[in-house]
């Protein structure tokens, strides 16, 4: 049986459309939030690591000090970050839920439509047989 087509065909469409480039949005920002954590645990390791000068001069004491600080602002502007991108991806998942529903919506009316169809199809193809199975009992 062919397709049977809808007013609701390009709606469908479209709005599935939608879904899919939202979805990809949504695996594109986790695989950059993927990526900040890491970071950041390489950053975290790092100043884990890094051990305190038991002995030296001023000046070397005075190096650690300003390395150790400028690794703690990385840190904290990726965890800055990270909060940053994990907001958008719940902004992002509730647009996916919305488009998600829309679609559903579209997809529903298209399916109603679609049976409506099939009802009159199915009354025709009866009345037709009706008429057909009264000429051949008049004739």
């Amino acid at each position: 049986m062919a397709k049977i087509k809808t007013k609701f065909d390009s709606l469908v469409k479209l709005k599935k459309l939608k879904v899919d480039e939202k979805e990809r949005e949504l695996i594109k920002l986790n695989n950059q939030i993927s990526q900040a954590y890491e970071e950041m645990f390489k950053i975290q390791n790092e100043i884990d690591s890094f051990e305190y000068p038991k002995e030296g001069n001023f000046s070397l004491i005075t190096q650690f000090k300003i390395m150790q600080n400028a690794l703690f602002n990385q840190l904290k502007e990726k965890q800055e970050y990270i909060i940053f991108l994990e907001n958008q991806k719940e902004i992002l998942s509730n647009q996916l839920k919305e488009l998600n529903l829309e679609y559903e919506k579209m997809k529903y009316l298209q399916g109603q439509e679609i049976k409506k169809y099939l009802e009159k199809l199915k009354h025709k193809e009866a009345k037709e047989m009706d008429d057909i199975a009264l000429m051949l009992y008049k004739g």
